[in-house]
């Protein structure tokens, strides 16, 4: 039986679909392509959606169902804001509509860091310091320790994901701290995934994107586990060469 995971983005996000064809290659094609996906406004990833938006988030939830997925996976880029209560609110509402397993970025996050046994973090956002500053609540709240944080207080979705990896490789290593046991990027897209191996093989720790989260979590819902040294520890992997280059 074929197997599809949906990812419900906000319009405006591009990060997850760049990367999810090319990290799943050593998973049968007919397990995790075509995904299903649906756009939705960024306010709905806030934590109070108003009767209209939720009949949107209805709509687009109804939409992936109708395609067949077998988990769904909430990869807006601001899902870190509001807290890990609000995922598994927003889980159980896509549960509902879709009748299948369903997560956040937030949860995949956070579930990976805990099994991971890592308490503290350099956390990075693409936003201002205001938004780092509630990303990093977010986390203080469910138990983890802010080693640093970086603010790249770039302007919007598009911003971020225009940058070069060559670029995102320096900024990810002047935003670690001795004090960290990983690199925690909050967000889907800034282009970490093609440089992730690189800065992991040269800092010696971890590095997790919301992107390849939301990819990992999308797998895991499914029972699946792949081995893609090229794209990082995440998938199985402490010290892979990369993927870098500025072509992605």
């Amino acid at each position: 039986m074929q197997q599809r995971i949906g990812h419900l983005v906000p319009s405006t996000s591009i990060g997850v679909e760049r990367w999810v064809s090319q990290i799943c290659k050593p998973v049968a094609i007919e397990v995790a392509h075509p995904i299903a996906r649906a756009s939705l406004p960024e306010v709905l990833s806030g934590p109070a959606i108003t009767p209209s938006q939720s009949g949107e988030l209805t709509r687009a939830a109804g939409q992936l169902a109708d395609a067949g997925v077998s988990a769904v996976v909430w990869s807006g880029s601001s899902a870190d804001l509001h807290g890990a209560a609000h995922g598994r609110a927003m889980a159980r509402w896509v549960e509902e509509v879709t009748g299948v397993r369903a997560s956040t970025v937030t949860l995949g996050q956070i579930e990976l860091l805990s099994r991971r046994d890592i308490t503290s973090m350099a956390l990075v956002s693409a936003g201002n310091e205001q938004t780092a500053g509630r990303l990093a609540d977010t986390y203080l709240a469910a138990g983890f320790k802010i080693a640093s944080v970086t603010a790249l207080g770039l302007v919007n979705a598009r911003e971020a994901a225009e940058l070069s990896v060559s670029r995102v490789r320096r900024l990810l290593l002047d935003s670690d701290s001795l004090d960290a046991q990983a690199i925690v990027v909050a967000g889907t897209e800034l282009p970490v995934a093609p440089v992730a191996a690189l800065v992991e093989r040269e800092l010696g720790k971890p590095v997790y994107d919301g992107a390849r989260v939301a990819i990992h979590t999308g797998l895991e819902l499914l029972g699946l586990s792949i081995t893609a040294p090229e794209w990082g520890e995440m998938f199985g992997a402490a010290h892979p060469a990369g993927v870098c280059c500025d072509t992605h």
